[in-house]
């Protein structure tokens, strides 16, 4: 895994500069703006075949806005159905602590430190869990989107659970690794008033989509079986019929 990689390719581009202009503007587009920003990074990484050159990405280019709305819209998709889905039970689970901290943790009407602790410690390790949980199962999911261009086809639970156990030891890693570059990204925000945010934005979901494509490569290293790639998921022309 080349976890600096997944932020410095961006910038061998020799557009780079412009790719991050139309990119922070992207981010500032209501609703279809971060798809379109992620279709153009699935432009970059998966539809060219095997030629992954950052050097030769192809350009942010707003003539392409259809085709990047596509492509960045079935990894969104699914995305927003996992959130739908974790949401209720994120809820089912926070409830019962609200609960014991409410009703036993008061002294003489006063709130009981032990148990206001012990309710914050709880609700910083659910935390926890429940994003690695969430992270764990929407990669390989949202790298299947990416791949099939299909929402139905991306929900195969068979697949996720051979991508994570082939390759989990570095999706904690490179969570890890998204972690510290969105606490930069954080400190950036607050000492450029949030305009370094939303520039930074771009380098930060190309990161993410470019660490996933890694950990689809390791799959398949590790004797992972290929996901069939979509037609629409091809930027090269066709190979030449065999003789």
């Amino acid at each position: 895994m080349r976890y600096t990689a997944s932020i410095t390719d961006f910038f061998k581009c020799p557009a780079w500069k412009m790719n991050l202009l139309l990119g922070a503007v992207a981010v500032l587009i209501p609703a279809v703006g971060p798809l379109v920003l992620g279709g153009w990074h699935v432009s970059c990484l998966w539809a060219r075949g095997d030629h992954e050159d950052p050097a030769e990405f192809p350009p942010f280019d707003f003539q392409n806005f259809g085709k990047y709305l596509e492509r960045g819209l079935w990894p969104f998709l699914v995305n927003l159905v996992a959130v739908l889905v974790l949401v209720p039970v994120i809820l089912c689970m926070i409830f019962p602590l609200l609960f014991i901290s409410g009703a036993f943790g008061s002294d003489h009407g006063h709130p009981s430190n032990a148990v206001v602790i012990a309710a914050v410690v709880g609700f910083t390790c659910l935390e926890i869990l429940l994003t690695l949980a969430y992270q764990f199962l929407i990669t390989p999911l949202m790298v299947r989107a990416t791949i099939t261009q299909d929402f139905k086809s991306a929900f195969d639970f068979r697949f996720a659970k051979t991508f994570i156990a082939r390759t989990w030891r570095e999706m904690v890693l490179a969570m890890l690794f998204m972690f510290g570059a969105g606490l930069c990204l954080m400190v950036l925000a607050v000492v450029t008033c949030y305009i370094g945010a939303i520039v930074a934005a771009p380098v930060a979901l190309f990161s993410w989509h470019h660490l996933q494509k890694q950990l689809y490569q390791l799959y398949l290293s590790r004797g992972g079986e290929p996901v069939p790639g979509s037609p629409k998921l091809r930027d090269l022309p066709p190979p030449l019929p065999a003789a």
